[in-house]
């Protein structure tokens, strides 16, 4: 007889590919816990490869899927897309085909650490579920129990259908995606990248990846609209436009990132004073409609900014783009989408106005 040879027995250069043949990331935590043989031999397994073991896994540990990872990755890929026109091409025409061709994408060009996961599963504890839980206060469960909500008890009633978990995403991976733009355009120097990506991209990702039924808007029949009056199985296409809007707008969203921007510097105003309270956003002076949008955008660590109201980690890179649209002397130019606007600044409040108005095409 052979001599019986074990697992452990292969040479280290072998050993050290197994994570590419395992299934998913618990097979990969697993079999690290197994020994320390097997702890010391895979504790640097490809970024790449932790992505791809991650995503085989997205329904289990990154929930809501494919939501939670493709915005853990979604600030790469955005800047991937930067490198040249054709790679924005790419994203744009993924970003038609909904958030699951979003992940196969960024499973081809990004990476995804270790370490980035632990620090992701703390932020489910520090921010995820803390901030979720405001939003459900303004558009979801908690809203809708308020005493006599219908007859004054909210002074915002209205009928809306949004997944509360997947509204923060939505707000947190367009934070992500298209933050850098702000600091490209206003030249404050925190970004390495030297363009921006279009509105046009912006309006697809917006389209496509918040899906929302609107029977005046016209999208191809692609991800999320695949058959257009019957919604991809298992996607909710229901009023996420008109959530997202309303949260924006909410007198129980905007106190909070009132203080954060006043933490930064005074807020933009006729005489300075802070009364953005009192009007919607629509009729706030155009440079702290800016200001206020910015503020939100800053992806998934900056919306952490509303539970403490304070820039804290971001207060360098807020007070650079403050400071810039201070010193702006006009309106930054409006890019005209049928009868509406939006900017080349990322603006998520204007450019859903666009998205849900059924004057955008299908482009």
């Amino acid at each position: 007889m052979g001599q019986q040879l074990f697992l452990l027995d292969l040479p280290k250069d072998i050993l050290i590919t197994l994570p590419d043949y395992l299934h998913d990331i618990e097979d990969y935590k697993n079999l690290t816990s197994t020994c320390r043989a097997f702890r010391a031999c895979l504790s640097s397994p490809s970024d790449k490869t932790i992505l791809r073991l991650a995503a085989a896994a997205t329904n289990i540990f990154f929930r809501p899927s494919p939501h939670f990872l493709v915005t853990a990755v979604a600030r790469q890929l955005g800047n991937w897309a930067r490198l040249s026109t054709s790679n924005e091409q790419v994203l744009a025409q993924a970003f038609q085909s909904g958030i699951e061709a979003v992940l196969d994408l960024a499973l081809q060009h990004c990476s995804l650490s270790m370490e980035r996961i632990r620090q992701l599963h703390k932020l489910r504890f520090s921010i995820i579920n803390p901030v979720t839980n405001r939003i459900d206060q303004c558009i979801g469960e908690q809203w809708y129990a308020t005493p006599n909500f219908w007859h004054g008890g909210v002074d915002d009633a209205y009928t809306i259908d949004a997944d509360v978990p997947e509204t923060f995403f939505y707000l947190a991976m367009y934070g992500e995606f298209f933050a850098p733009d702000a600091d490209i355009l206003l030249g404050t120097g925190n970004t390495d990248a030297d363009r921006a990506l279009s509105v046009e991209t912006r309006l697809e990702f917006v389209k496509y990846c918040i899906p929302d039924i609107d029977p005046l808007r016209r999208v191809y029949a692609t991800g999320p609209y695949i058959g257009f009056d019957k919604p991809k199985q298992g996607t909710n296409v229901s009023s996420n436009h008109i959530g997202l809007r309303h949260l924006l707008e909410s007198s129980r969203w905007r106190p909070d990132w009132t203080l954060v921007r006043q933490s930064v510097g005074p807020d933009f105003g006729p005489d300075d004073s802070d009364d953005e309270n009192e009007d919607d956003l629509d009729s706030l002076p155009w440079k702290q409609f800016l200001w206020s949008e910015i503020a939100v955008c800053q992806g998934l660590e900056g919306l952490g900014m509303m539970l403490n109201t304070d820039a804290g980690d971001f207060r360098v890179e807020l007070y650079a783009l403050r400071d810039r649209i201070e010193a702006l002397e006009r309106e930054p130019e409006r890019v005209v989408v049928g009868r509406n606007h939006t900017y080349r600044l990322p603006s998520l409040y204007r450019d859903l106005g666009i998205c849900s108005s059924g004057y955008v095409g299908g482009t």
